[in-house]
Parts: structure tokens; sequence; C-alpha cells
């Protein structure tokens, strides 16, 4: 399966908007992330792979696939780690987001991480040299 870009940024930011410290599959299922999707399931292991997401507790993320592969949710608290939040701050920048989309549509999880990173650095470097620079 592929990573789609746009439903990665939809889970963090379901994950970001949570009322408190833990979300779990049920509080994400009312955001639109449907827990029994193929997607959901692969998007959420790519982010826990990488430290964006964690259980709270414990290891796993709260489910277990059957010999034949049905899946078994429990509901267990899920949190967006610090690593996490930076990712999502950077996506949702619309200079990020915007380049992100249009030079690096087919880039691994790592490197959106790398990018969106250096990216928003860079931005906001300006940024600041932009603000030091006008009370000079």
């Amino acid at each position: 399966m592929k990573i789609d870009q746009q439903y990665l940024k939809e889970m963090l930011e379901a994950f970001q908007s949570a009322e408190h410290p833990t979300t779990d599959i049920q509080e994400l299922e009312q955001k639109g992330l449907k827990h029994l999707e193929d997607a959901f399931i692969f998007h959420l292991q790519i982010l826990a792979d990488q430290g964006f997401v964690q259980r709270e507790q414990g290891d796993g993320l709260g489910y277990r696939k059957g010999a034949q592969g049905d899946v078994f949710w429990s509901v267990v608290p899920l949190r967006l780690t610090a690593q996490g939040h930076e990712f999502i701050e950077a996506l949702k920048h619309s200079e990020v987001w915007d380049t992100i989309k249009s030079e690096f549509q087919d880039a691994s999880i790592g490197t959106l991480w790398k990018v969106s990173k250096g990216l928003l650095e860079g931005y906001t470097k300006k940024k600041v040299e932009a603000l030091i620079g006008s009370e000079a």
C-alpha cells in the first residue's frame, strides 16, 4: 500500500485536535477515520514506526490480527508524541504542504518528515530575520 499524504495529514490533525492528551479509535472514528479500513491501520502503523504516535502505556496500537486476517481492536489510549506535534505543525504550514504536494508526492514517511522539518525551519528563519531586521 502506498502512503496517502492527505490521509496521513488528516490522521495527524485528528490526533492533534483531541480534547485530552490521548485519543482512541472511537474518537478518531468520530473524526471520519474508519479504524476497520486497511488505510487506517497502514497509516497508523507508519506513524508509529516513525515515533509520531504511540500507545500511552504498553506496547502495540490496540489491535491484533486473527489467523485469517480479521482485525480485532481494543480501545486503548493513543497519543501524538512531541515529534508528532512537530510533524503536523510543519505540515499545516501552507508553504510546506504545497511544496510537499508538488515536489514530494511519492516520498517515504522519513523523507516527508525531513523535508517538512527542513522547510519549516527555513521559513521560520526567514520570518525571524525579517522581524529582527525590521527592529534594527
